[in-house]
């Protein structure tokens, strides 16, 4: 079976040249493949059907990798990381291919879940989600109004229905007077004025601003990196001035979210350099090592949110209390995932991994808190006085 495979694998490449000087590098080829640079010895022509079996070898080829890779990756943490440092590699996927699928996956549907619209709603939205929630209030007393209560609670229950009704007319009458999105209005010889405070952060505008820095000495006045994010926070201000509240929180939050995955990216070379500096004393291992590790480690964290993500939606369509307890145990499994992990690919003992994961977890916040805090004024100082991004 293993030489028919083979066998399999080399027809559905091209077809083997008679020469044995390689058409990359010109190495005499002692083989299918050169051993100098990789490429297979074959003829640069090739026929339609070559070329599509040719194709479907290689995404069967990658889709073995990646779901064998998987499964190692959830169900023994540690493992992958294990292999590929003592070089059984040919068996996985590669740990950066591996990374760049699951977290362009994972932002896919991550995005198409959550996105600024849905997290900032209208007053308009508002509107209709607490009128939801009010008749939902008053249908439920109605119901049990009419199933055998005293007359204390009856009266009880007249009264509370009498009030829901107050509140629903009120919101209907000013769900009458909304429009879709209420703007707020800018006053531009005001944005213009000046205000010669003790810092920067009290200018109301942005030509106030360069105003201001043309008006002082040379020596006085801000640098280059300073003054180019001092004009973005303005522009924000203005623009949240401009377009109301929503529209800027709106713009904001859609920036914040879309920097999500440079954040990750950023954080994932400083996590892996908090392992470095926990287990220095391993000579053994280099930062490539802990930075291998990290990488599945991403990849599983992705792989369980998705799966996380998918019993919220569960959950919100079935109402199943068991499906919310098995979402919360597995906000928890990510924790743990990362002890086994730690535990099986650094091969120390449980009371030392424990405090190391501590530790690391508690490292790992603070860092995550200061990425958080530098991508948030990013975040605010990219929005235009236009509202664009």
């Amino acid at each position: 079976m293993y030489l028919f495979l083979i066998k399999f694998q080399q027809v559905s490449h091209y077809q083997e040249r008679t020469e044995k000087d390689c058409l990359n590098c010109g190495t005499i080829v002692e083989g299918l493949y050169c051993h100098k640079c990789g490429q297979e010895n074959v003829v640069p022509k090739e026929t339609f059907w070559g070329l599509l079996t040719h194709f479907v070898y290689d995404i069967t080829h990658f889709d073995g990798k990646f779901f064998s890779t998987v499964k190692y990756l959830v169900s023994k943490p540690g493992f992958l990381s294990l292999e590929f440092i003592k070089g059984r590699r040919a068996s996985y996927l590669h740990p950066i291919r591996m990374y760049v699928f699951t977290s362009a996956f994972f932002f896919v549907i991550f995005f198409t879940l959550y996105n600024a619209k849905t997290l900032v709603p209208s007053e308009k939205e508002k509107n209709t989600q607490q009128r939801e929630k009010l008749l939902a209030a008053k249908e439920n007393l109605q119901e049990n109004f009419s199933t055998g209560l005293d007359s204390s609670e009856r009266i009880a229950s007249s009264k509370v229905i009498l009030d829901l009704d107050r509140e629903l007319a009120i919101l209907d009458k000013k769900r009458g007077s909304l429009t879709e999105e209420p703007m707020i209005e800018y006053d531009s010889a005001k944005a213009e004025g000046l205000n010669f405070g003790k810092t920067s952060l009290n200018y109301k505008s942005v030509l106030a601003y360069k105003r201001m820095q043309l008006e002082l000495p040379k020596d006085k006045r801000d640098g280059w990196i300073k003054k180019a994010f001092m004009t973005r926070i303005l522009a924000a201000v203005e623009a949240g001035e401009k377009q109301g509240e929503r529209a800027f929180v709106t713009g904001f939050i859609n920036n914040l979210m879309h920097s999500f995955p440079k954040m990750l990216f950023v954080s994932l070379p400083l996590f892996a350099l908090l392992l470095h500096l926990l287990y220095g004393r391993r000579k053994d291992l280099l930062y490539s090592d802990h930075a291998v590790f990290t990488i599945h480690l991403y990849c599983a964290t992705f792989i369980l949110l998705l799966w996380i993500f998918g019993l919220e939606y569960l959950y919100d369509i079935s109402g199943w209390l068991i499906v919310e307890i098995v979402r919360l145990v597995s906000v928890f499994g990510i924790f743990h995932y990362l002890y086994k992990g730690m535990r099986r690919f650094y091969g120390q003992s449980r009371g030392k991994t424990i405090a190391k994961f501590l530790l690391l977890n508690m490292l790992s916040f603070f860092m995550m808190v200061l990425l958080l805090t530098i991508f948030t004024m990013i975040s605010a100082s990219q929005i235009s006085p236009d509202g664009s991004h």
